[in-house]
């Protein structure tokens, strides 16, 4: 009976013809509506790039990658970071896996732990050199960026579980999201060749690794503001099918483009009013 309940309930959720496509359309124009404003906007990509991630990042000079005469956006850490949560979540709905809602497998999570852990102590060892103490290595941007991408895969694959685990109401339960490790290789290998990218000094490639960073903060963000608004306004773990989700993800959107601006504003409001000192 729970099986031909089960059938009946996800035959009522079917997607109607066009729907997906619908709700796909609306948020591809909401996206490119957003990306027109902001390339609109008064000023260069870098100053505008800068300014709308200037709550999520320390942005040290000393700390972040040059292509050509322009900084990034992100320092070195947060830029390997963004690359690596962006690359795994879109690894995930490739693979199919945002359904999938069992842990990884221990080996898996020894992995995505060690990657935690690298950074941890690549940002120790950098932090030592600053108080004077010993250090095992000199810290370099290399560095900051690789170790930033390892924890990167990390936090997608954690996003993506969340995902999984708090929207459907008919989940793959016995599906891991992400079975080996190797894996993670797949993630690994598309970040590290933006981040490659990022670390060649060309200046011809700054416009499209900065808007790379910002459209991959705001899909991290993206991502967590749908899990958020599905568990606060009850809809936790009652949809079916993706072409359900087109109104949560599109005002997730807005809320995701409205938190980065917001923790932006609140940084130039502290460093104005405040007298908080910026980074170097």
């Amino acid at each position: 009976m729970k099986d031909a309940s089960a059938a009946v309930l996800i035959s009522q959720h079917a997607d109607s013809p066009g729907t997906p496509k619908r709700s796909t359309a609306a948020i591809a124009v909401l996206a490119l509506a957003a990306f027109a404003v902001f390339l609109l906007f008064p000023g260069s990509i870098a100053e505008k790039t800068h300014a709308a991630l200037h709550g999520l990042c320390a942005q040290r000079p000393s700390h972040s990658i040059r292509l050509g005469e322009e900084v990034l956006p992100f320092d070195a850490r947060m830029t390997g970071i963004y690359i690596g949560a962006a690359a795994t979540l879109l690894w995930l709905a490739a693979a199919h896996r945002l359904r999938a809602t069992q842990y990884p497998s221990s080996s898996v999570l020894i992995a995505l732990a060690a990657f935690v852990l690298l950074m941890a102590g690549d940002g120790v060892d950098g932090f030592l050199l600053e108080l004077g103490l010993p250090f095992l290595y000199p810290p370099s941007n290399g560095m900051r960026i690789a170790t930033g991408l390892l924890a990167g895969v990390a936090l997608g694959v954690a996003l993506g579980h969340l995902f999984a685990v708090s929207l459907w109401a008919n989940g793959e339960h016995r599906r891991r999201i992400v079975e080996r490790p190797r894996e993670l290789l797949a993630p690994l290998a598309a970040g590290g060749a933006v981040c490659a990218l990022a670390c060649t000094g060309w200046s011809i490639l700054y416009a499209p690794v900065a808007m790379g960073l910002l459209a991959a903060a705001t899909g991290v963000f993206w991502v967590l503001a749908i899990v958020v608004l599905a568990l606060v306004t009850g809809r936790g773990w009652s949809y079916f099918a993706a072409a359900e989700l087109g109104t949560i993800t599109g005002i997730a959107l807005v809320a995701a483009v409205t938190a980065i601006a917001l923790l932006a504003a609140l940084r130039f409001a502290a460093e104005q009013h405040f007298g908080v000192p910026k980074f170097t």
